[in-house]
């Protein structure tokens, strides 16, 4: 079977140039446009917390991951950023915490099921606006998308970690320039990844599409290959507003097999098994689904009435506000410290 497919692959590029020229094209136009200005800063910080003393951030999640995911509070940056970060900040996130000894492989493993999520940007900036004119319904498949990883996490958490795999190892303390450097290293490989799966995928999608225009409908499998041209196609599907709203649920769960195999990527690269996360992915995507056409059923209207945008004012006030919160912070911090 891989002899097959790498004869077919072979086959494919050989006799359709012009297509894997254009999906090359479409690609690395989308990986520039979308998915790295969006990935990249959140590949830096997901590097520097690690790298960084996060123990004194872990007891604040130490009791639910502990009690609900049998999940050790060094896990926490991943599971944050994972959820918020987007497609894969939480397996890179997983993979470095790994590199770094502070999560055994088997919790690394277990954490890398549920933890790779879209971004709220993603939801509400292309999805909900882009794809439905709505600022709430993008933020609402967010709030499904988010509830549907966390119970994916219960269910792949019904087996407990032994006890060596939760011990930790210590770590060497170095300077801050030192961890940023190696953070924007490791967030350029990453980045590289992301943008070679991207192309490979959009080639792939490409040379699909004559075969999927024999279905009907069957632009809606674009989101099974490649997420962004999958849901690109959403808004000129002729389907009923809640039958897309449940397959954009479904497609954002799911992830498409080129954020899966980005994960892949990574995870091998640090030697992290992969097992089940077709299968959680897929559970993830059900479950997103079935939460949002039932969401729609009780109430049609919270997920479709717009809200209004944020004006260029209001987010500059709370940026503002995110700095003077962090700056209130920091000496509040450094006088615990000189106390103790």
């Amino acid at each position: 079977m891989k002899l097959f497919l790498s004869l077919a692959l072979f086959a494919a590029f050989l006799l359709c140039p012009t297509a894997c020229a254009d999906g090359v094209r479409e690609g690395l136009s989308l990986a520039a446009a979308q998915a790295l200005p969006a990935l990249f800063p959140f590949f830096v910080v997901s590097g520097l917390l690690v790298r960084c003393d996060t123990a004194r951030l872990s007891p604040l999640l130490a009791k639910p991951l502990r009690r609900l995911y049998g999940l050790p509070p060094e896990a926490a940056p991943a599971l944050v950023l994972g959820l918020i970060g987007g497609y894969p900040v939480g397996a890179a996130t997983a993979c470095a915490l790994l590199s770094e000894g502070m999560l055994s492989r088997e919790a690394a493993e277990r954490v890398n099921r549920f933890c790779n999520c879209a971004s709220p940007g993603f939801c509400i900036g292309l999805v909900g606006l882009g794809v439905f004119g709505s600022a709430r319904a993008g933020a609402m498949l967010y709030g499904i998308h988010i509830v549907s990883a966390l119970l994916v996490g219960l269910f792949f958490a019904r087996t407990p970690l032994s006890a060596v795999s939760q011990r930790i190892h210590n770590r060497n303390r170095t300077s801050f320039p030192s961890i940023f450097c190696a953070s924007v290293q490791q967030a350029a490989s990453t980045a590289l990844t992301v943008t070679a799966f991207l192309t490979m995928f959009s080639i792939l999608l490409r040379l699909l599409s004559p075969v999927f225009a024999l279905f009907p409908y069957g632009n809606a499998l674009d989101g099974m290959i490649e997420l962004t041209n999958g849901l690109d196609e959403l808004a000129v599907l002729p389907l009923p507003r809640r039958a897309r709203l449940t397959l954009a649920s479904f497609l954002l769960g799911f992830g498409g097999l080129a954020v899966q195999f980005q994960v892949r990527a990574l995870a091998e690269a640090h030697d992290l098994p992969v097992r089940g996360l077709f299968t959680a992915k897929l559970l993830h995507g059900t479950l997103a689904a079935v939460l949002t056409a039932f969401l729609f059923s009780l109430s049609p209207a919270v997920l479709t009435v717009s809200s209004p945008e944020l004006t260029p004012i209001s987010v500059r006030f709370r940026y503002t506000l995110a700095v003077l919160f962090v700056s209130a912070l920091y000496p509040i911090w450094g006088w615990k410290k000189r106390r103790k």
